[in-house]
Parts: C-alpha cells; structure tokens; sequence
C-alpha cells in the first residue's frame, strides 16, 4: 500500500486560507489599530458572524442605517470612510436569538457580552477583511473549512496565552479529520433515534470547536452519502442536540459558537467552565457519553487543583500522594469517567506522556485497581510539523482509549510522516509529499470493520509507507509509533508463530546498588563490551572513573541501556564475585543460566526489537528502561535446551577469555632469542 503523493484539495485551500488570513493579520497590525494578537483574532471573529448574517439575511434592516447588504459592501465602505454603520450592525447581530448558544441550565447566551465592541477602527480595513472572508461563505459542500480555527494557527504562532495559564495548540483540520473518522467507527452508530435527553458525543477543551466539526462533517458526509431521509434527519437532531464543547476561556468559547453557527448549528451547545475536571456541569454527563475527542492542555506540573488531583488518582493511583501534575493526566481520567461502558475517546497526547510510567500502569489490566477499566484501541504517531504553526514542535501522537474491556485481541498503530503542510519562513507551504493522515485513517478503518470480528490474532503489516499496522496487544513492547518499525513488528510475529515467551519472564531487575570502588575491582563501561557480548576485563580492571558505577555480582547479566540499535549485554563471570559497572547498565538476576539469557538476547530477532525502542533526540544517546527489556520477545525454549545453550556459550567465553589472558602475557613479557642462528625454527622462550 502506498501512498498518495499528490496534496489534497482540502489541503491547498487550507494553506490558500492561511495566507489569506496572514495579509489579513499584516494589514490589521499595520493598519487597523488592533495589534495585540488575541484581539485580532476577536475581531475577525465579529466580522465572520456579521458576514453570515449577511449570508443568511442580506435584506435585513439596520435601524438608522440601512440594509445590511449595502453596509456590509466593500465599495461603500471604502466611499463612507466611516464605521459606525458596521458596529451598529454588530451590536444587533449579537442580539439576534438565532446566533445565540445554549447553556448547561437550558438558558441562551449570545456569542458576545452585548455591550462587546467591534474595534476596528478603520472603515478601509474592514472593507478590505470582507474581501478576504467573504469567499468562506462560498462553500465547497465536500470539506468545511475552520477558518477561527485557520486564524489561530496564522496569528498565534504559539503565543496565545490561555485565560487558565496554559498554552494553545489548535489541533489541525487533517488530524481531527483522521481521528474522528477512526473514533467514529471504533464508538459504533452515533445517530440513533433513540430520544436521548442529552449529548452523545462532546469536547471538554475544545478550543475553536475543530473536533467538533469533524465529527459533524465525517457524519454528514455518511448520511447524505446514504441518502436517507431518517438519516438526515437524525443528523439534524445531532447536530443541535447530541454535542457539546466546554473550555476555560471565554475567547474559545465564543469562537467554538460561532463556528458551530458557521457549520449550520443552531444555538450550540457550548460553554465556558473554570475547570473541566471538577466542573458540576459536566458531572451530570458521568457515564453517558458515547464518544470524546480533545486536545488538552499538557505539562508536567501544570495542573495543581486537588479536587481535580483526587479525581485523577481514580485512575492513576501513583498521582495520589502528588500536588501538581499534568494536566493531560487528568483530562484523560476526566474524559473516561465522562464515557459509557464501551465509549471511546480519542486523544492528543505528547509522546513522552504516551509511553510513560502512568498510562502504561493504567493500561495493564492486572494492574488495574478500580471500575474505569480502559484499553487502548489504537495509536497515531504525528510528525513534528503537526504543531509547528501553533509554535510547538513536540513529538505528540493521536491515541484511542476505550472505557472497557478491549473488543478486539489487536491494537492499529501508524505513524504519520507527513500532514499535508510544512512551515517556512513563519507561514504555511503545502508540502509536496502531500497528507498520509488520510490513507492512514482509511487503513485503520477497513481493518477494524474486517479484521475485529475475526479470530486470528496475529500482528498484521497493513502499510510499510506509511507505517500502519494492526498489532497483538502481547506484541506491543511500547505505546508509542515512533518505537516501532516493520522489521520488528514482523519478528515478534515470527517468534509468537513458533512459540515465544516475554523476557521477563526469565530475568528480574536488581535496583540499583551504589558503591565505592575497591582497590583492584573492575569496572565495566560500555565501551568495554563489545559486539558479541565479550568483555575486555584487563581494561576494566584498570579503569578508574572519577564518577562512581553500580554493583554487579557474579552470574549477573548487564545490558546496557544507552543506544538499543548497538546491543552491549554480558555476565559478570565467576571470576569475580563482585565488579562496578556505568550507571547506564541495567542489571538482572536470571532465572535460569543467565549465558543462556545472554544468548538469547544476542538472537538477530530479538536486537530487531530492541532497535527502534529509546526515547531521546540523538540517535546515540536515545535511552531505554529496563522495563524495555523485560518486554522483550524471545524464543520459548525447555529448560534442556537453555542448560545446553548456556553451556556453550559459558564454555566460549571462558575460553575467549582465556584467549585474551594469554595473548595479553604475551605483549606484557620479555622475549629471549637463542643464540645459535641456525636453530630451525627460532627458539622463543618466555622469562
């Protein structure tokens, strides 16, 4: 399966937005007297819902001045060189119950206060703005466009200062696409004529309201697709009523409204909370949401309510003790408990979080202490460009948990390399590789409606490029995509086919056991093991290091834990009882005869996996954990073959030690030459 190299439509009208807006953004720095970047966003904001008021109602009168169709046009705005025209019509737009959006209690609420201004201050400007946005209103029916959303990644450039403290980063239009369409077919029918009272799908930081829209859009592209009245009746209905959209800023909040309006919505039900973890209003929503997807804020440290903490803890146990955390944490223990039974919820999240000690604790089931069970359902790695317009370029991933028991044995993993855009010279350009977010999310689709129900089990390579895989949950060693490649995806299904067995299953890790060096102790550092897991024991015997090492005793097997493309592993022979070696050695004790271990470890299938795993930026300095290695794939073997196995290589070692012992007496004793010439051949005798 390849993919298209071709950038879609969709794509080249997004970047033709972008640069619309930037000569947008340009022109009100310059010349319309709103610089700061929040209030430009706000005032293209209020031109955008007094242009779909145009939209809708061109003949609608402004009283004392006029139709709103010659108000709003260009050329006589230019002619008037005067404003005031325009802010009464906003000041009455924003009245208009038809563009107002619905509380939690039931109540409306316009998207702006009612004494909100519109600041532009030049008449020439604004004509000029709705030159640029008013071909937005000329919609393409295939693919909405985000244009809030769009303004974002054009103005922000990172810089957005959320009203709760924490940075803005707008997921883009082709991530959201992907994930709702995934998500969607993961949480089922969403548009059932049920009468449910309330939401069926929701966003508790939905910014702009981007997953929102992709949501609406994948769904209404599936009812008209299908044609059915009681289909499109049932969007209707979901649309108005089966969604919600909750943020911390107000901003956000009148930005998600009116886009949802822009989409067709009426009275959106969107609304501003001071903190989506402890909110009572999304409290009345616990266990009844079919489906979430969201963006949240993340950090380390950066979420410090202990309402919130306690909540969190729920379903992370080791944050119970902490007083700051990530605010991602508890947003994805928020977003479950909001869920019911068998709900999904799909999920950006920065890769280090991904395959961190908590998610990974949460998401084992024999270490699962309470009801909200979770499994993962699939894992989207995105490439570092995703962000870059918003000002960030973190390694971040698309995840789908499911509330629940797993309903399939395999979990779809992929990673994407290229989004449809890269960023040069502060802007967008259309990247000519094109999106593989597409055929990534098509792939994940037909492999869930195909290969769920069926009854193999084994890990499946759907696509070497993009990378997208439907994998054995007992093969997936590590959370994160961008650990994985084919080569070990396939070994680990070579080894599962004729009978494997987890690592750990043979080995335990010692903690770590600092220690002064004793005079004539060796000490092994990674450059003294080499490729076939000898150790050079007359350096280490001598090497000295400024910096003290950690205790290894004898039959104890070192693996290094620096670099897994270049396996550095041994065992401390019974020569010495006790050696120091660097701290980035992880040390294990066997379970059987840990040369056998050392074998195995050495087998070229098993390096495979070690290979792609580490997490850091330089190639050679990416690290592992020894929980890596104890996840590690390895042939089952009876406990004969390991003694034998064991023994051989026991036995090669000793005698490559040896070897080494002997050639080293060799260069270190004076030689003696006899005297008689002709001595056939030439007599050497060692001193």
């Amino acid at each position: 399966m390849t993919r298209s190299k071709m950038p879609t439509s969709t794509q080249q009208r997004e970047v033709e937005l972008a640069r619309r807006l930037n000569d947008l953004h340009e022109m009100l720095y310059r010349r319309g007297g709103v610089r700061p970047v929040n209030a430009a966003i706000e005032e293209i904001s209020k031109l955008l819902l007094l242009l779909m008021w145009l939209h809708d109602s061109p003949e609608s009168e402004v009283p004392g001045f006029g139709k709103l169709n010659s108000i709003l046009n260009p050329s006589s705005l230019h002619d008037r060189g005067d404003t005031e025209p325009v802010r009464a019509a906003f000041r009455q737009v924003i009245t208009l119950p038809d563009y107002a959006g619905r509380l939690p209690d039931g109540g409306t609420q316009p998207v702006w206060p009612s004494d909100e201004p519109l600041r532009i201050s030049r008449s020439d400007v604004i004509a000029e703005a709705i030159d640029i946005l008013r071909p937005l209103f000329i919609r393409d029916t295939s693919s909405p466009l985000d244009p809030l959303g769009t303004a974002f990644d054009v103005f922000l450039r990172g810089r957005y200062d959320h009203s709760g403290g924490l940075g803005t980063y707008l997921t883009p239009n082709v991530v959201t696409n992907a994930l709702a369409l995934l998500a969607i077919e993961l949480a089922g029918p969403l548009l059932e004529d049920d009468a449910r009272q309330g939401p069926v799908f929701g966003d508790p930081c939905c910014g702009t309201g981007r997953f929102l829209v992709a949501v609406l859009e994948a769904l209404r592209e599936q009812a008209f697709r299908e044609g059915r009245t009681q289909d499109i009746h049932r969007f209707t209905w979901f649309r108005d009523h089966g969604i919600f959209g909750a943020d911390q800023s107000s901003s956000a909040v009148a930005k998600a409204r009116l886009n949802l309006l822009l989409y067709g919505a009426r009275h959106p039900n969107i609304f501003q909370v001071d903190d989506s973890i402890v909110d009572p209003h999304l409290d009345k929503l616990s266990g009844t949401l079919r489906l979430i997807l969201t963006n949240p804020p993340f950090g380390e440290g950066k979420y410090d309510s202990l309402d919130g903490i306690a909540r969190t803890s729920m379903l992370f146990p080791g944050l119970r003790v902490r007083s700051r955390i990530d605010p991602a944490l508890a947003f994805i223990a928020r977003c479950i408990e909001l869920l019911e039974e068998g709900g999904i919820l799909g999920i950006i999240l920065p890769d280090g979080l991904i395959d961190g000690t908590a998610l990974r604790r949460a998401l084992k089931a024999e270490e699962q202490v309470t009801p909200r069970e979770i499994s993962i359902e699939a894992n989207i790695s995105l490439p570092t460009a995703t962000f870059a317009l918003s000002g960030t370029v973190a390694r971040t991933s698309a995840v789908i948990l499911r509330r629940g028991r797993p309903r399939s044995a395999r979990v779809y993993v992929a990673r994407s390399e290229h989004v449809g855009y890269l960023k040069q010279a502060g802007g967008a350009v259309v990247d000519p590789s094109g999106s593989d977010l597409e055929l990534i999310a098509q792939t994940g689709v037909d492999a869930f409606s195909t290969l769920v129900s069926s009854n193999e089990s084994a890990s499946v390579v759907l696509s070497d490029a993009p990378l997208a895989a439907y994998i054995n949950r007992s093969d997936l060693g590590t959370l994160d995509p961008s650990r994985l490649d084919q080569s070990a995806l396939r070994a680990r299904s070579e080894l599962r086919e004729y009978g494997a067995v987890e690592l750990g299953a043979l080995i335990t890790p010692t903690k770590q056991r600092r220690t002064s060096l004793n005079p004539g102790e060796p000490f092994v550092s990674v450059l003294h093991v080499d490729e076939l897991g000898a150790v050079s024991w007359h350096d280490a015997e001598s090497y000295r290091p400024s910096t003290p090492g950690q205790l290894a005793l004898s039959g104890e097997l070192i693996v290094s834990l620096l670099n897994p493309r270049k396996l550095r592993a041994s065992v401390i022979p019974n020569d010495y009882p006790r050696v120091q070696c660097s701290a980035e050695f992880g040390v294990f004790q066997a379970k059987c005869d840990p040369y056998a271990v050392l074998a195995l470890l050495y087998d070229p299938r098993v390096q495979t996996q070690l290979a792609p795993l580490g997490r850091g930026t330089s190639s050679s300095r990416r690290r592992i954990e020894a929980s890596d290695v104890m996840e590690l794939l390895v042939p089952d073997l009876e406990e004969s073959v390991l003694d034998e196995l064991g023994a051989k290589v026991r036995f090669h070692m000793n005698q490559l030690r040896i070897a080494r012992a002997g050639i080293l007496a060799a260069y270190r004793r004076d030689i003696d030459i006899t005297d008689d010439p002709q001595s056939q051949p030439t007599q050497l005798e060692f001193q």
